[in-house]
């Protein structure tokens, strides 16, 4: 008989399957994205009603298969209801899962990726900071723990003089003489330089503990969102549902 096993981990989307079960998937810590069925699960009195759930946050105790788990009971430690009881919340909270459900790798464990889903869920609740900019952050965030960090401390050309320009073909800022002698750069302010800087350095529990002018939004908007479509190809349902609402 298999042995029974107990991961940290959170939802990320939760499927009808048939006419009682349900389709789990769970990032975890130690195991990174898995597949997790539970039986019954939208049978009345069922044990498992509020736990599968997307966002909901605990200890799940889990049978292994040969291709998914089955879901055997959880502790459910965080069900963040401010944002399940908003629809931007929703919206943006999916969204987040959704990526990370597109870019984690099954079987392999990152406590920091599950980390910046939990704060990052956090601050959408708290709403001390705008979505938008929780968006931005949280996009700048997971593609530098993907492997894929912008370059922002110092020029991607010459790797000596300080970056004032932002050029999306190298991944990365360019100092003013660099961006003087190459087309398509886009020039950057101090205070969105420092903010992008801040972002990749930052330790998790420091990271949505700011707040930037509409003005550096609105770089932070072109810089962040071209740099995270050429690294994410991929249109989810979730964004677009918020893009109509907005």
């Amino acid at each position: 008989m298999r042995d029974k096993l107990e991961l940290t981990g959170m939802v990320l989307s939760s499927m009808v399957i048939g006419d009682y079960d349900k389709r789990l998937v769970i990032l975890t810590k130690e195991r990174g994205k898995i597949t997790a069925f539970a039986k019954g699960a939208r049978k009345p009195g069922s044990p498992y009603l509020g736990i599968c759930e997307p966002f909901n946050c605990g200890t799940f105790t889990l049978l292994e298969g040969y291709d998914a788990y089955r879901l055997l009971g959880a502790e459910i430690r965080e069900y963040f209801p401010e944002i399940k009881h908003d629809i931007d919340g929703i919206c943006y909270g999916t969204y987040f899962c959704d990526v990370l459900e597109y870019l984690c790798v099954e079987g392999i464990g990152d406590v920091n990726v599950l980390n910046l889903l939990y704060v990052t869920l956090k601050a959408l609740g708290k709403q001390e900071i705008p979505n938008h900019l929780v968006r931005r952050i949280f996009e700048l965030k997971v593609l530098a723990l993907d492997g894929e960090a912008m370059e922002v401390f110092s020029c991607v050309r010459c790797r000596k003089e300080e970056p004032k320009a932002f050029y999306l073909p190298g991944n990365g800022l360019l100092c003013g003489s660099c961006a003087i002698q190459i087309k398509n750069s886009y020039d950057l302010t101090e205070s969105a330089i420092y903010t992008l800087q801040y972002i990749l350095s930052a330790p998790m529990n420091r990271l949505y503990t700011f707040q930037v002018k509409d003005t550096v939004l609105e770089e932070l908007d072109h810089v962040i969102g071209s740099y995270f479509e050429k690294h994410v190809p991929r249109k989810f349902n979730s964004l677009e549902i918020l893009t109509s609402l907005s």
